[in-house]
């Protein structure tokens, strides 16, 4: 097996959306930077579009209503340059993973590295199907109308819907074709930006568990072969002693490896946190004033779409964090007991080290996991609680 089989069976989404939008390390730099560009217009594009119509028909019922498309774009770009900006620190990730595939394994250690690989390939298609259909209840809504004519109609034709709410200092109806191409293509260019950039997440942090799984179940059967009475005694206790520090360096290249994926998104998930609960809750104010129709159940599905998205966000340190307890308690129930004084005071210090684990965080002020999720929610109704008092 080599690299190039190794991307095409294990990180094929992530190449294919990858490659769409420029994010893919191992691409030529020309197809690269010429992605880049063209991802770079349209969203631009659309930024400015949203943003003019804050100003020129600025309220603060403009304002709610334009908070969660503006969100989308602007951590689109968010996730686009995180990718750009470390794209040393991604191509570091998705090369350890590559060579952790080539080294020579262990039955066992190859189980393992299958086992979270089939997970995130699993994550990887459920949240495509979720951007999916997120991308495509948004493309539906200009065919609406013409629908409804068709088989509601009224005394006078339905006027024409856009995607979502802009401004282009043109007569809209005029040029309704244009723009429209112009948000069917922000669409689908954000659409690939989330895909691009969560898959590759989602691969870097199982890989991540990986090798922690890899290095507990070293640590678990580092003193299997050790009997009280054995004739070789002093010998078995040196080997198990040396099996023990490679599991010690196994775990000590997780751990590195994890610290490495929090570097690489830090800051990323510090700003998007912030983002979301901000469109948490102007989505929140804008549904408690909204009239039913076409509107409010976009803002709905749109709603879930973002609870969705903050949940994959924080579960992803939710794995890890559970990852880290795995192993602690592998370590505890191995027989190290029947170890030498040295080789036990080795185990001490690993469970001590399993203390402060590895983790995802957000600027390293917001530990991902399942709690910040809920305080996340938490703090978008108190916001919202205090705007509509």
């Amino acid at each position: 097996m080599d690299k190039q089989t190794i991307e095409n069976q294990y990180l094929k989404i992530n190449k294919f959306f990858g490659q769409l939008v420029g994010v893919w390390p191992f691409q030529e730099r020309f197809i690269k930077t010429c992605m880049r560009f063209i991802v770079s217009v349209i969203m631009l594009l659309d930024l400015a579009t949203q943003i003019s119509r804050v100003i020129v028909f600025y309220s603060f019922d403009v304002f709610s209503d334009q908070i969660p498309y503006l969100n989308a774009a602007i951590i689109c770009l968010f996730k686009e340059y995180n990718y750009v900006l470390n794209e040393n620190k991604l191509r570091e990730l998705l090369n350890d993973i590559i060579s952790d595939r080539l080294i020579r394994r262990s039955k066992k250690e190859l189980e393992i590295l299958e086992l979270y690989s089939r997970k995130a390939t699993t994550l990887c298609i459920l949240y495509k199907v979720m951007v999916y259909s997120c991308a495509f209840m948004f493309l539906v809504i200009p065919t609406i109308p013409p629908i409804l004519n068709i088989v509601a109609p009224l005394n006078v034709s339905r006027s024409r819907e856009f995607i979502y709410p802009t401004y282009y200092f043109v007569d809209e109806q005029k040029y309704y074709y244009p723009i429209l191409m112009h948000m069917i293509a922000a669409i689908l260019v954000l659409s690939s930006i989330y895909l691009a950039c969560d898959t590759n997440l989602v691969q870097v942090v199982h890989h991540g568990c990986a090798l922690l799984a890899i290095s507990g179940y070293h640590f678990k059967h580092a003193v299997d072969d050790v009997k009280i009475c054995d004739e070789n005694y002093i010998t078995l206790m040196d080997e198990t002693y040396t099996r023990v520090r490679h599991s010690i360096k196994a775990h000590r290249t997780a751990v590195e490896y994890v610290d490495k994926i929090d570097a690489c998104h830090i800051y990323y998930f510090l700003l998007t946190i912030g983002m979301i609960v901000l469109t948490f809750t102007g989505t929140f104010v804008k549904l408690s004033t909204m009239e039913m129709g076409i509107r409010f159940f976009t803002f709905c599905a749109y709603t879930a779409a973002q609870l969705t998205h903050l949940f994959f966000l924080t579960i992803m340190g939710q794995f890890l964090i559970n990852a880290n307890e795995e192993i602690f308690r592998t370590i505890y129930e191995a027989r190290w007991y029947n170890g030498s004084s040295k080789t036990q005071s080795l185990y001490v210090l690993v469970l001590r080290k399993c203390l402060t684990f590895p983790k995802l965080t957000g600027g390293g002020l917001i530990i991902l996991n399942l709690n910040s999720f809920v305080q996340i929610l938490k703090a978008s109704f108190s916001y919202y609680t205090v705007f509509r008092s």
